[in-house]
């Protein structure tokens, strides 16, 4: 049974005494309404609310439901059980509980309907914003629930704060592009935003309906506990397109996107606790059990020296989940850049990979502080396995925090996993083969290209990545090999090695693989697109007479051999799309 509830003129104000059923309001010039009392689960149902700004509920359990999006800010005041509101076809709800098991299921008090970029939080928990030509969208306030109904303007989204996001959906984004979360979020989901290609967070799940239209576009960084399975097998593949969603320099050194992360003693009187903190770090324990943020942990090392890295290693005695052990490493990572001793850097990150190495993939985390397992795990994996271990579906960039400590030492590249006999310092590069193809390689490219990237780290540092990088696009276990060859050559323009000589090193590599001509060429084709080589070029003109190729083939390989990029500007060659091997394929080796 529902109710109408209809304002008579001028009266502002309604008082709703208890919610005991449906209830259908309208009334056009009514600014406030208060329920006193709930009946859990019955619904207040707005028809009509042209100059509604404000309603508070004084019990919990309501249910509140909008027939449209208010073309006003409308706040909510006190615990409800559930916002819904149709827009024209569409319909949105936000609910106060989650169906994931590290979901909580706390009260949410307050929320803000809105299409203003600019409002405040005024102490609520939820937003619901349905965005009015913004370009980019910045929400800085401590909000535990966002819902963001996106428009055609809408490219981008930057979500800042401390406060632990325990949901946040975006639907309709057409034009978006990018969302960076620099907080923690347990649940993040993405609804018909199908250009978007860059996505950063620290989470439990992230979703995406349905998958970005462009294949092999997105580049989801952070660290996420479960993504698509899809997007696992693409950097499996390393099909990574881009490393905008990677980890800057500067990120490294300073932790500035770890917002709200920390470290929290979990035992009392033992090594490593709340009173251990206390004592060495100065601080109260309360401060010690509700967690140090990681950057203050960072200065508190670097103004206490052995004490304070000796609490941390203490904290380290007791097995962590993925999260803290990544907590773990950002700190070393961002130590040993700002020129702590790299000693007890290396001792303490052993620690960390033997722990990862031998902790169940299996096991549940999240990046919600207090749910850490606890206790010991007993070693899932036998033999000397060299690889970070991380669960599947999931992305926990362990290889290049990893590759950022050692850049900071004196270490070889056995450090790295390319030779194991210095068993003092464990690779963490994986070995196993996964769809036939190297995980060393593999994973070692990744992080390589990743880190030459971005710039911002000291000069020996600075120097010995760009060693590195050139020191793969000329080994010939990489440039004789298509598929590693493939994503090199797509990602010259940012591995700051782009020089003639490595160019031509790379194109011999290409040229003396055993492989058909065709691939060759794709690789080639690849090269001149990127760099315009001349070198590439004469090669492309020795290959274009194989009889292996057809008419088309053959034609449109000398077009580009005698014309460069100008072939393609012309339209003489089609523009070579990535992965050039694939897309060659389609486009000339099918009947």
């Amino acid at each position: 049974m529902t109710t109408i509830l209809k304002s008579v003129p001028g009266q502002p104000e309604i008082s709703i005494q208890y919610l005991d059923e449906s209830l259908k309001f309208i009334g056009h010039n009514v600014s406030s309404i208060q329920v006193n009392d709930v009946e859990y689960g019955c619904t207040l149902m707005l028809d009509e609310f042209d100059s509604l700004k404000e309603i508070t509920i004084r019990k919990p359990g309501a249910i509140l439901s909008f027939n449209s999006f208010p073309k006003q800010t409308i706040r909510i005041r006190g615990p409800f059980e559930e916002i819904r509101i149709k827009d024209k076809n569409d319909f949105y709800a936000m609910h106060r509980f989650g169906s994931k098991p590290t979901l909580p299921i706390d009260s949410v008090w307050g929320a803000i309907i809105t299409r203003d970029e600019t409002v405040e939080c005024d102490g609520t928990d939820a937003l619901m914003i349905k965005t009015d030509e913004v370009g980019n969208l910045n929400l800085s306030h401590d909000w535990s629930h966002i819902t963001i109904i996106g428009d055609s303007y809408l490219n981008h989204i930057n979500v800042t704060g401390k406060r632990l996001i325990r949901s946040l959906n975006v639907h309709k984004g057409p034009a978006l592009n990018s969302i960076n979360i620099k907080r923690r979020v347990l649940s993040c989901s993405l609804n018909k935003c199908p250009f978007v290609n860059t996505i950063i967070g620290f989470g439990d799940r992230l979703s995406l309906h349905p998958k970005p239209r462009k294949k092999n576009s997105l580049s989801i960084g952070g660290f996420w506990h479960e993504v698509p399975e899809w997007y696992d097998l693409q950097v499996t593949l390393l099909k990574i397109p881009h490393f905008n969603a990677h980890l800057t320099a500067q990120e490294i050194v300073d932790c500035h996107d770890m917002g709200g992360v920390k470290i929290e003693a979990y035992s009392y009187e033992m090594r490593g606790g709340q009173v251990h903190f206390s004592e060495v770090l100065g601080v109260d324990i309360e401060t010690a059990a509700e967690g140090i943020e990681i950057q203050e942990m960072i200065r508190l090392i670097e103004e206490k020296k052995e004490p304070a890295f000796g609490v941390l290693e203490a904290w380290c005695s007791s097995t962590l989940d993925w999260f803290d052990q990544y907590k773990v490493m950002r700190i070393l990572a961002s130590l040993i850049s700002n020129g702590y001793n790299p000693k007890p850097i290396l001792r303490l990150r052993n620690v960390i990979s033997e722990m990862n190495t031998s902790m169940p993939k299996l096991i549940i985390g999240s990046v919600n502080d207090g749910l850490n397992r606890g206790g010991k795990w007993h070693p899932m994996f036998s033999g000397e396995t060299k690889e970070w271990e991380t669960p599947n579906n999931s992305v926990m960039p362990f290889g290049r925090v990893d590759l950022e400590i050692w850049l900071n030492t004196d270490l070889g590249v056995e450090f790295l996993g390319l030779d194991t006999n210095n068993a003092s310092i464990r690779p963490r590069y994986a070995i196993r083969k996964h769809l036939g193809e190297n995980g060393v390689i593999r994973n070692l490219l990744t992080a390589t290209l990743s880190a030459a990237n971005t710039v911002g780290r000291n000069g020996i540092a600075e120097q010995k990545l760009t060693n590195l990088a050139e020191s793969l696009y000329t080994n010939p276990l990489i440039n004789t090999d298509p598929f590693c060859c493939e994503f090199t050559v797509y990602h010259l323009s940012v591995a700051r090695v782009a020089t003639k000589p490595i160019i031509n090193t790379l194109i011999e590599g290409i040229m003396g693989m055993a492989v058909a001509a065709w691939k060759k060429a794709a690789l080639l084709v690849g090269v001149v697109d990127i760099t315009n080589s001349s070198r590439a070029r004469i090669a492309l003109k020795r290959l274009a007479s194989d009889k292996d190729f057809t008419v088309s083939e053959s034609s449109k390989i000398n077009a580009i051999s005698i014309a460069g990029r100008r072939a393609f500007e012309s339209g003489k060659a089609e523009k070579p799309d990535w992965p050039y091997l694939k897309s060659w394929e389609a486009k000339y080796r099918r009947n």
